[in-house]
């Protein structure tokens, strides 16, 4: 083996990567994060920090929760500690002004040496992702009886319902409602609950992206798909370009719309369908608003922002008939409840199985590799 594709930090082992600061040639982590090459490894992880602090789609609190843990751990090493150096001069204290949306870079400059060591090994080993908390959606009361959750507090947490709600009989003065109006809500509430799920709840932080997501992510709003059944509801949601995640989150959804449309009990089945159609609906009238102000002010405004902006106007639209439809013929919507949960099981059971496919794929091309041997020979022979 040629000298030059040896790891320049052990010398012992191939170099199988290359460092894309300095391109020097290393076999793995731990070189990598050794001394000799910490100028650029160093670099690399402020560079993650910088970016994670910077990021917007991080809410300021979620920024705030890391400064905290670094700020906890800092005390902790304090108290352990019999040293009375400037290290020990609270993190609150050095960060005072800083913003931290803007000044990342101030902020990483005031810490000390140990607070960013502590900082890339959270990086490292997946703190950071423990400082978000996971936010609980309103609508989920799986985990105590319906009967023993407290109203009022229910109701703190449950969006507004809407007061003034245009009467159907009055928009449908000479038709009957479509039977497919049901299918349609449920692609609706799956682009709602795909929408704060992905936000994390603090999708009002940010209403002009999160309120264009879920128009388009629903099929019924963005292009006017008719559902004829439940279970395409369900697919073109899934199916959707803009709601892009993991098989799991997405099949997670589908219990998500389940339980608004089976709503909190207690006489009150249709409270959380209600809320939600309601909250969607001031989040495309904000959004829509937004939109107005921006063309108003600005003469040079793309075709883009009009074209969003005329269809949220007619997803708005959509909504306040959706909600008419909803006071007045709601119940209909919990005949889809039993339809909702085999379609979540059949997901679930499809997934599983192609997991079990992928696994069993993945030990037979294992077993048809040819011995290390003959592949040392092969690439001699090339």
């Amino acid at each position: 083996m040629e000298e030059s594709r040896f790891c320049k930090i052990c010398n012992k082992e191939q170099a199988k990567y290359t460092c894309p600061r300095c391109n020097l040639g290393y076999c793995g982590l731990s070189c990598y994060r050794h001394k000799e090459h910490s100028d650029c490894s160093e670099a690399f992880y402020k560079e993650c920090c910088m970016e994670a602090l910077e990021d917007q789609d991080v809410s300021s609190e979620e920024k705030q929760k890391m400064l905290e843990m670094l700020d906890r751990l800092e005390k902790e090493e304090v108290q352990n500690s019999d040293s009375n150096s400037d290290e020990g001069e609270e993190l609150s204290e050095r960060l005072s002004g800083l913003n931290l949306d803007t000044d990342s870079e101030k902020i990483w400059n005031r810490l000390t040496s140990k607070e960013q060591a502590q900082f890339n090994q959270m990086m490292k080993d997946g703190r950071l992702g423990n400082l978000v908390e996971v936010w609980t959606p309103w609508w989920d009361v799986k985990k105590v009886k319906i009967r023993d959750v407290d109203s009022e507090k229910l109701d703190d947490k449950t969006p507004d319902v809407l007061s003034k709600i245009p009467d159907i009989s009055k928009l449908l003065t000479k038709s009957k409602p479509s039977a497919d109006i049901r299918n349609n809500l449920v692609n609706v509430l799956f682009a709602y609950v795909f929408v704060c799920r992905l936000y994390n709840g603090t999708h009002w932080d940010c209403p002009r992206e999160s309120a264009l997501k879920l128009v388009k992510g629903s099929d019924v709003l963005s292009k006017n798909s008719v559902c004829s059944s439940t279970s395409e509801a369900i697919q073109l949601g899934l199916t959707n370009s803009e709601c892009k995640q993991s098989q799991v989150f997405l099949i997670e959804l589908v219990s998500d719309v389940t339980k608004i449309l089976r709503g909190p009990g207690r006489g009150e089945e249709l409270k959380f369908v209600m809320a939600a159609l309601s909250e969607i609906l001031q989040l495309l009238k904000k959004c829509h608003t937004l939109y107005k102000k921006d063309i108003k002010v600005s003469s040079a405004s793309s075709t883009d922002d009009r074209e969003e902006k005329q269809l949220l106007f007619l997803a708005i639209k959509k909504l306040e008939f959706y909600l008419g439809w909803s006071q007045k013929c709601g119940m209909i919507l919990h005949s889809v409840i039993p339809e909702l949960r085999l379609e979540h099981g059949r997901l679930k059971e499809e997934f599983q199985e192609t997991i079990q496919v992928k696994k069993s794929i993945e030990r037979n091309l294992s077993q048809l590799r040819p011995p290390r041997e003959d592949s040392k020979l092969i690439e001699e022979l090339s």
